[in-house]
């Protein structure tokens, strides 16, 4: 337990790390701006909170495969944006399956083995706040790609970093 305690505590203070990734066209970077542009519907580029929120929303309800209204760790790992497949190609599956289990855990805030949906917009409305580095209460493309805990985690195992 003190070992997750102390990875959970590693990765969320990766926001210097997540400002170090790179720009480079990446496939994570890559299906990570695709994933950001299925978010936004604001001509300028930045997602609100709300627009946020409800495209976690609509995650939630595709995790939660047995509709029980929480996500257990099996539906968690089960579903993928398709990180999962680059990971794979990189051979970072075992990192990657941490990365999953850590995000798993920052959600799961009463650990009590599901993330509930409470749990989870809880979660997405913290992980906005805290991508929002400038505080003007939307994530930019930028802000999203280095500051969204998702991005950090998934995209620093496929890199090995």
């Amino acid at each position: 337990m003190r070992i997750l305690t102390a990875t959970c505590a590693l990765l969320l203070a990766l926001p210097s790390a997540g400002l170090a990734q790179s720009d480079e066209a990446t496939p994570g970077r890559d299906l990570a701006e695709l994933i950001f542009g299925s978010i936004e519907d604001n001509p300028n580029g930045a997602a609100d909170m709300g627009e946020f929120v409800n495209f976690g929303q609509d995650i939630f309800v595709s995790m939660d495969s047995d509709k029980s209204g929480s996500i257990d760790p099996g539906e968690f790992t089960d579903w993928d944006f398709g990180f999962n497949f680059i990971a794979e190609d990189e051979g970072q599956d075992r990192a990657y399956q941490t990365a999953q289990k850590i995000l798993f855990a920052i959600w799961d805030h009463d650990g009590d083995g599901e993330i509930a949906r409470q749990e989870y917009h809880k979660s997405m409305v913290w992980d906005f706040r805290r991508a929002d580095t400038d505080d003007d209460a939307f994530l930019t493309r930028e802000e999203f790609l280095s500051g969204y805990v998702v991005n950090l985690a998934y995209r620093a195992a496929i890199t090995g970093l």
